[in-house]
């Protein structure tokens, strides 16, 4: 049975057994710390268990602080999952296999990544990728959920939303995917009442099963990464956009999928009010690639695109995306896909 909107807001806003005992453990601890390890010795260890609760007073060891992805989803056919976040669970450092989106729906949650402390709010949507310690607390009555979602299945559906801008795609598979700590992005959505209902529905859909569910989240997922992007693709923070000065590196990646026929190092640097020298190795560290690879990228990208859905010729095609001279399209093209144009052409022809 599907809930209804306001079902779901009652749901997401009440508090259950679990979230009262939580509430009640840490006023205890808050207001009582010269009996609090009485009161925890004399809980229901039975309740405790069956609801798979955590109290670090009488935990002798990390509590679940690394999961697996056959941990999580085991044999289930789908491959996203929603969790409300309890509140006043205690905080707990903890890393896993799989994606991890942070919704907060209302109010602030705080979360450290990798040592890193963040301050979230109403709105944001911060996306943890695998292998990433990291811990989350609420202790008011700020809502939060999370969408747990597999490695692959993230790859299918967010990256999917990038094919027509390659430059952000390596922008964001680079923030996620690097080698380094603290990785993460958080898309600030603040009151944005579209980004809200594609939220609930996404839940609710969630919480419906109904028939092919799965196949509805699944589409529906790719649907929520296009409305970010789409409305909110400068409105990003991540370890690479914090300290970028006076234009964000989505901001700089959407200027060059604009004039990418003309902009040199330069002249980009210029615009963005920095040095050829350090722009250059912002966007190095930005993406994971130079200038001029970016470049190269988006040309052949929108050189692609021509070949597949127009009839212009390559010399055309050649002067649309900004190469000096046919020989050096049909250089670079071949190079980069191994056939030249035309076979590009014949084998992707629409």
């Amino acid at each position: 049975m599907k809930l209804t909107r306001e079902d779901f807001r009652n749901y997401i806003k009440d508090y259950n057994d679990d979230e009262i005992f939580y509430r009640d453990l840490y006023f205890q601890e808050k207001n009582h710390p010269e009996t609090f390890h009485d009161y925890c010795l004399n809980l229901d260890r039975q309740f405790i268990s069956n609801h798979r609760l955590f109290v670090p007073e009488l935990q002798k060891e990390a509590w679940y602080p690394y999961m697996q992805e056959k941990d999580l989803f085991g044999d289930l056919t789908g491959n996203i999952m929603f969790s409300k976040h309890y509140r006043y669970t205690p905080i707990f450092d903890h890393e896993h296999e799989f994606f991890e989106i942070i919704c907060v729906y209302n109010g602030t949650a705080h979360t450290t990544i990798q040592g890193m402390a963040h301050e979230l709010h109403t709105g944001d949507i911060c996306i943890i990728p695998p292998h990433t310690t990291h811990s989350i607390g609420i202790f008011d009555d700020s809502l939060a959920f999370n969408i747990l979602v597999r490695g692959s299945t993230f790859q299918s559906t967010f990256f999917q939303s990038l094919t027509a801008d390659s430059a952000l795609a390596h922008f964001f598979a680079h923030v996620l995917y690097r080698k380094t700590e603290g990785n993460y992005l958080i898309f600030h959505t603040f009151d944005d009442i579209r980004i809200r209902d594609m939220l609930e529905n996404l839940y609710i859909e969630y919480l419906g099963h109904e028939k092919y569910s799965y196949t509805f989240l699944h589409s529906m997922l790719i649907m929520f990464w296009a409305m970010l992007l789409r409305y909110h693709e400068n409105d990003i923070e991540s370890i690479l956009t914090k300290d970028t000065g006076s234009g964000s590196m989505t901001e700089i990646l959407n200027y060059l999928n604009r004039h990418y026929q003309n902009a040199t190092l330069g002249s980009t640097a210029e615009h963005f009010g920095y040095s050829t020298s350090h722009f250059s190795t912002l966007i190095k560290e930005g993406t994971g690639q130079t200038f001029l690879q970016i470049i190269r990228d988006i040309k052949l990208n929108q050189a692609c695109r021509a070949l597949r859905e127009t009839k212009l010729s390559n010399h055309a095609i050649c002067e649309l995306v900004g190469y000096e001279s046919p020989e050096h399209f049909m250089r670079t093209f071949k190079k980069a896909y191994g056939i030249t144009p035309g076979e590009y052409r014949k084998k992707h022809k629409i």
